[in-house]
């Protein structure tokens, strides 16, 4: 199931679920003690029930608020409006990495350099850094940030792993913000990966509760679209082809730490815009466009900061 965080006019904050074709029911109104996707988490963990069947057994005491999905989006969009989405998920860490997830040719690792091929070939190692924490976090209709002192930024449409207590639990789509000051010197890897509007999530959280289904490596379509005054300027899809399922990558990703009950990881499987072969770097007023298949899409503009 699809879970949405929704913002009213003034304030209210709702968390709302698909319940059908551009239908959102928020299950905040049904019991105001659910305003998060973590709320569902934390009862499953005390109930050992699953989320959705949670969801399920709330949604069948009432009819609940709805609210159109498509009303939403442009309300978010034009940033005016009765209700507008957020972000769906407010981790309390978020972790960027994924080298060594993804499936290289054999050609392409043959002629890499020793250390990547150490990387690649030891997953048990983790290749994921530090992103920062949520209040750099920006929702699906938010503004990304490009650092004013980077060379050159761009635009990393991934598949977001949704962690809890250590445990794969969902997906989500969004926009890691990747900046070239670690290329220049790996000292400055952090202010690379840490600043305002870092990175983006939404629109929504995908639950996947099914252990044999997170036991495979994803295989979703991945979209990106970069415009500039409003003209294309560049694109890019891939189908993520990862070496290993979701399970054993954030196995790998906590293994010898003891992480925050909720935490996300930008899983390292990216859509990058691309013209001629050349990738397109991010300008002060840009917009990005990522979609995920099943999930939905993030639409940011770029400032500088």
């Amino acid at each position: 199931m699809k879970y949405y965080r929704i913002s009213e006019q003034f304030g209210k904050i709702h968390l709302c679920v698909e319940t059908s074709d551009n239908e959102l029911t928020s299950l905040t109104s049904i019991n105001e003690s659910i305003t998060d996707y973590k709320n569902l988490l934390d009862a499953s963990d005390i109930t050992n029930l699953k989320v959705d069947d949670i969801t399920k057994k709330i949604l069948g005491k009432s009819s609940g608020l709805k609210f159109k999905l498509s009303d939403l989006i442009e309300s978010s969009i034009n940033k005016s409006g009765p209700a507008i989405i957020i972000k769906p998920i407010e981790p309390q860490e978020m972790w960027a990495g994924g080298f060594g997830n993804m499936i290289i040719s054999k050609a392409d690792l043959e002629k890499a350099p020793d250390e990547v091929k150490l990387s690649y070939n030891t997953p048990k190692i983790s290749t994921t850094l530090y992103k920062g924490t949520n209040h750099r976090l920006v929702g699906p209709f938010e503004k990304i940030g490009i650092r004013t002192d980077t060379v050159r930024t761009i635009a990393e449409g991934e598949i977001i792993f949704i962690i809890y207590k250590g445990k794969f639990v969902g997906i989500s789509l969004g926009n890691e913000v990747a900046g070239d000051l670690a290329t220049k010197a790996n000292v400055w890897t952090v202010p690379a990966k840490v600043f305002k509007g870092c990175a983006s999530i939404g629109p929504c959280i995908l639950s996947m509760e099914d252990d044999e289904e997170n036991n495979k490596p994803l295989e979703l379509k991945l979209e990106i679209n970069q415009y500039r005054n409003d003209e294309l300027i560049g694109s890019g899809s891939i189908v993520t082809e990862f070496k290993r399922s979701p399970v054993d990558i954030v196995a790998s990703t906590v293994a010898h730490d003891t992480p925050p009950d909720l935490v996300i990881q930008y899983s390292g499987g990216f859509a990058i815009a691309r013209k001629d072969d050349e990738l397109v770097p991010l300008n002060q007023g840009d917009s990005v466009f990522i979609s995920l298949e099943g999930v939905g899409y993030v639409q940011n503009e770029v400032e500088e900061v």
